[in-house]
C-alpha cells in the first residue's frame, strides 16, 4: 500500500512538473493573443469612427472581461493534474 502511494505521489510530481513547463509555453502565447484580440478589435473600431466614450466603455469591459476568462483559464489549466489524479495537496 505504502509503495502504491509513493508511486502515485512520484507520478503525480513528474505529471506536474510537465503541466508547468507546458503553461510556461502556453502562458505567454495566450496573453500575446489577447493582445493581438484588443489591437484588431481597437483598429477596427477607429476605423469604424469609434469615438472615446467607446473605448472607455465597450472596448476596456471587453478587455478586463478577455484577461479574466485568461487567469481563469490558466488557473483552471495548473489546477486540473491535481484533482484529475485523485490526489488534493
Amino acid at each position: 500500500m505504502k509503495q502504491d502511494l509513493e508511486c502515485t505521489h512520484k507520478y503525480f510530481f513528474c505529471k506536474m512538473k510537465t503541466s508547468i513547463a507546458d503553461m510556461l509555453l502556453v502562458i505567454p502565447l495566450l496573453f500575446f493573443l489577447d493582445w493581438i484580440i484588443m489591437v484588431v478589435i481597437g483598429c477596427f473600431s477607429s476605423l469604424c469612427g469609434a469615438n472615446s466614450s467607446f473605448y472607455t466603455t465597450i472596448y476596456l469591459y471587453f478587455g478586463v472581461t478577455l484577461l479574466l476568462l485568461t487567469f481563469l483559464l490558466i488557473f483552471y489549466s495548473l489546477i486540473k493534474p491535481i484533482f484529475h489524479h485523485g490526489i488534493a495537496v
